[in-house]
């Protein structure tokens, strides 16, 4: 059964994310509102996925709330924490009050199809912030889809469910393609399928369309540390001020 991405995940995401150190990444999401920001208390996941990162920051003393574009992974999020969650497509997200930070993690920015994607998800980040808010997102690069993450198969079970992942890229069209075929032990006979698609820019082309925002630049980092980052980077970390 083709599903859309993220509606049979849901329900394992925690499982086959289990190898992330959510408790590591609320530390650097802290060290970046230490280094750049102005007294940050309230912060803002645009991509909270079943909102375990919240939960990290909120244990850090900040104020939270979370937006996804899956209304499954939400319905998992607010199982985990008692705060602010709703639905939402950060190309047009609207909520009430202005956040001294808005997050984007974990790739999320990638599956934006297009460059007026991208623009319509900065200018609707720009527009909730508060004045001199921070806006701190990262993004796979071309070298982890070329080098890490081409023609990768994971294969996983646990008591209750199971799945298949397959990861390909198509250089031609920087896009990244992750496959689930994914089972759940109260549904033995469906294979629910989800193709996940991740246009994967170059920093420079992120760059650029940056530039065609009202945003300040602050740094490009790479991956959970203070050096600079580029291409040759797994992961980049962008952060923005308005």
């Amino acid at each position: 059964m083709r599903v859309a991405p993220y509606s049979a995940l849901a329900g394992i995401y925690d499982f086959v994310m289990n190898h992330v150190d959510y408790h590591r990444w609320a530390n650097y999401v802290a060290l970046i509102a230490e280094k750049h920001g102005n007294h940050t208390k309230n912060i803002v996941d645009f991509s909270c996925g079943t909102g375990s990162l919240c939960v990290h920051l909120e244990q850090l003393g900040y104020k939270v709330s979370g937006c996804d574009s899956s209304k499954e992974m939400i319905k998992v999020a607010r199982q985990k924490l008692n705060a602010p969650f709703w639905c939402a497509d950060m190309r047009n997200a609207a909520m009430q009050g202005s956040p001294d930070m808005i997050l984007s993690l974990y790739d999320s920015m990638n599956y934006l199809p297009d460059n007026l994607s991208w623009l319509q998800s900065f200018r609707s980040v720009y527009s909730i912030l508060k004045p001199d808010g921070l806006f701190l997102f990262d993004v796979s690069t071309l070298h982890n889809s070329i080098d890490v993450f081409n023609n990768y198969v994971e294969k996983e079970k646990s008591e209750n469910a199971g799945y298949l992942r397959k990861s390909r890229f198509e250089k031609e069209q920087q896009l990244q393609i992750n496959y689930f075929e994914i089972r759940y032990k109260k549904f033995p006979e469906v294979i629910f399928c989800e193709t996940h698609k991740q246009r994967i820019k170059s920093v420079k082309e992120i760059e650029d369309l940056i530039q065609q925002t009202n945003f300040e630049v602050l740094g490009y980092y790479s991956g959970f540390s203070l050096q600079p980052g580029g291409e040759e980077s797994e992961r980049v970390h962008f952060v923005l001020k308005k």
